[in-house]
């Protein structure tokens, strides 16, 4: 089956940002997305989550502020920021509470909608992302490290492709398609080009650019990985909580985000938090592939 798409906009502090939802079913799961990302990128995610619930669990995704039909609405941005903007999406869809998902920035997102809006979040799904990254020494002080230079040690290419331009779309498309995560013939997806197209914007000298915001990535990195407040809020939160990891980073490299070491040790000692396993998994395919969005998808919906 294919799910009922729809896009709409929602009103937040300072503005507007976009919406999609799949589904019509009265359950209503709401998703974040990655830091660069956009709403699309849940696509094959949301599609399962409908087929699977027979179109009785639909599932809403956010462009936030800085990124793609969201690209114009203003700061400020942060993890709390974008967290009270989700919440304002449950407003708008008339939720008093609802299962948050998040993927990468994502997770830190939902955990810090969790704790500031306790009584609206039923439970969490963070998708390799969302719990503080493993630690080389004592954390940075946010008033003297270079933001760019430590979001740029974790991100990488993400952050090099938000200066680059080429000539037309279909070049965008296919710098993405070389990208590592995407090698696989099952990697590759035409959801993943939907994803890339609906990022792609045209600049007044005719060039094709990413939407994304550097700075709302800067802000937003620099909350996630530098200030260790905002990133800890799922230290702070009961809320039940499944922690989907994978194997594999951003580039496809072996160990990913989060080293199976260091994820033992944060089951540990966050008793509301249940990590799962996604092997032959990354970063990104964890939500883009078939294989790593029913994954996600039977996470959403308890199965």
């Amino acid at each position: 089956m294919r799910a009922r798409y729809e896009r709409f906009r929602v009103r937040v502090s300072g503005g507007e940002i976009t919406c999609g939802r799949w589904g019509t079913g009265d359950t209503v799961v709401v998703a974040s997305h990655g830091i660069t990302a956009n709403h699309l990128s849940w696509q094959a995610v949301a599609e399962l989550v409908v087929e699977r619930s027979d179109d009785s669990v639909s599932l809403v995704a956010l462009d936030h502020r800085g990124r793609a039909g969201s690209a114009d609405t203003p700061g400020p941005f942060g993890l709390q920021a974008h967290a009270d903007d989700l919440v304002a999406v449950l407003d708008h869809l008339g939720l008093e509470t609802a299962t948050l998902a998040g993927h990468s920035l994502g997770g830190f997102i939902i955990a810090n909608a969790a704790e500031r809006h306790p009584a609206r979040v039923e439970r969490l799904v963070l998708v390799d992302g969302g719990v503080p990254f493993p630690s080389a020494g004592p954390p940075p002080n946010p008033a003297t490290v270079d933001v760019e230079a430590v979001v740029q040690a974790v991100i990488g290419p993400a952050l090099d492709r938000l200066d680059m331009r080429w000539p037309d779309e279909d070049s965008y498309v296919d710098f993405f398609r070389a990208h590592p995560a995407f090698q696989l013939p099952n990697e590759w997806t035409a959801g993943v080009e939907d994803y890339v197209r609906y990022d792609a914007v045209a600049t007044p000298e005719g060039e094709i650019r990413s939407s994304v915001n550097k700075e709302a990535v800067l802000v937003d990195g620099g909350s996630a990985i530098v200030d260790p407040a905002a990133a800890a809020a799922i230290e702070r939160i009961l809320t039940p909580t499944t922690w989907v990891w994978c194997p594999r980073g951003l580039l496809d490299q072996t160990p990913g985000l989060f080293p199976p070491e260091h994820v033992e040790e944060q089951a540990g000692r966050l008793a509301h938090v249940t990590p799962l396993f996604a092997a032959d998994t990354n970063h990104y395919t964890i939500v883009t592939a078939d294989f790593g969005a029913g994954i996600v998808a039977d996470v959403i919906l308890g199965k």
